[in-house]
């Protein structure tokens, strides 16, 4: 498969990173401000414990257990697998994990990854199409895929990647059939990772998959401002452990595989920092991002957003560029991103996510 053709980009994500500098724990006995995507349609599924990472996951009912030796570059390794359809060839749902050849880094994901898309790929009969996307709160890698298959299904699937460990959730969906769709959507979506409960509003304009500048776009409410997405945003929320006190911290993204980009808000409290100046907590903010990423700085200017003190930076990995945007209202550093492909940054839709926070009156 041509790896920098199909894959979404992998996106580090910014503000995540500047949170590698504290303890992070999910607590639950901590108030944190209300801000919650909405729950999307809700069936009375059975939950699932895994073995990695204290993930859940939900099945319509009591899943097949099964498991099955596998090759790869390092031998032959047991995969063990949740499997569960409806018998009417309509929906099939799967989680599978397996170990990986050696432990995943930003260098050799690719190496990892594609095999396991192939692999994937080869079983239904179907060409794919893969995009690294993400590193959420847990340091967990996560990958998007998708597979036509010859006889017209559609598989949906995320990879997850930590150590040398790596779980597929897949969803194998028949031609022209909502129900099913809705269904594999609501499997995929309901993993958990010990999240924390939080609350946004959700103003839904009916948008569409078009990611052009003047689609309707998912509005998010959040607290005093409201920002606007291309389609609804995954919602990632903690509690800072900072030396015995605890801070909310909240976080939105989502990856596009139309245009290959991703875009991301998240929102640090400065009370988390040792800083008290904003200008050294922005400085703070960008230092820590390069650190990680070990991405190279291209360009850096300063901006007037508001009222609000602005940096805005450019800065390349290997597989990507980012464009970045860090500022402060006296209670949380914000964070927007958008990454992709290095002539992509300044296009319609990358502008109005960027320039898309309006505040309330």
């Amino acid at each position: 498969m041509n790896w920098s053709r199909y894959q979404l980009m992998k996106s580090i994500l910014c503000g995540v990173l500047s949170l590698l500098l504290f303890d992070i724990h999910a607590q639950g006995n901590v108030d944190v401000t209300p801000i919650v995507v909405p729950e999307p349609t809700q069936y009375n599924w059975l939950s699932q414990d895994l073995p990695l990472w204290g993930a859940k996951i939900k099945f319509p009912d009591e899943p097949e257990s099964k498991s099955k030796e596998i090759y790869t570059d390092k031998g032959i390794i047991t995969q063990k697998s949740l499997i569960w359809n409806d018998y009417l060839d309509k929906l099939s749902l799967d989680a599978s994990y397996n170990k990986l050849s050696e432990v995943i880094n930003v260098k050799n994901e690719k190496k990892l990854i594609e095999p396991v898309a192939q692999r994937i790929a080869i079983i239904y009969g179907g060409y794919p199409i893969l995009g690294a996307g993400i590193v959420n709160l847990q340091g967990i890698r996560e990958y998007f895929l998708e597979v036509k298959t010859l006889k017209g299904s559609l598989l949906k699937a995320r990879i997850f990647a930590q150590s040398d460990q790596v779980l597929v959730l897949s969803a194998l969906i028949a031609p022209n059939d909502d129900e099913a769709a809705k269904k594999a959507n609501y499997f995929l979506n309901q993993i958990t990772f010990n999240p924390l409960p939080g609350e946004i509003v959700v103003e839904s304009n009916n948008s569409s998959n078009n990611i052009l500048s003047e689609a309707k776009w998912e509005t998010l409410s959040i607290e005093n401002f409201k920002i606007s997405f291309p389609r609804l945003p995954i919602t990632q929320h903690k509690t800072l452990n900072i030396n015995g006190s605890y801070f909310p911290y909240y976080e939105w993204y989502m990856v596009n595989g139309l245009n290959q980009k991703t875009y991301m808000l998240t929102l640090t409290p400065i009370k988390s920092f040792n800083e008290k100046d904003l200008q050294q907590i922005i400085a703070k903010g960008i230092e820590t991002t390069l650190n990680t990423t070990e991405g190279t700085l291209v360009q850096q200017k300063s901006m007037d957003y508001f009222k609000f003190p602005l940096e805005e930076i450019i800065l390349k990995t290997e597989l990507q560029s980012f464009r970045v945007r860090y500022f402060c209202d006296g209670q949380y550093l914000y964070q927007l991103l958008v990454s992709g492909k290095e002539g992509s940054l300044y296009e319609p839709d990358a502008n109005r996510f960027l320039d898309g926070i309006r505040w309330s009156e």
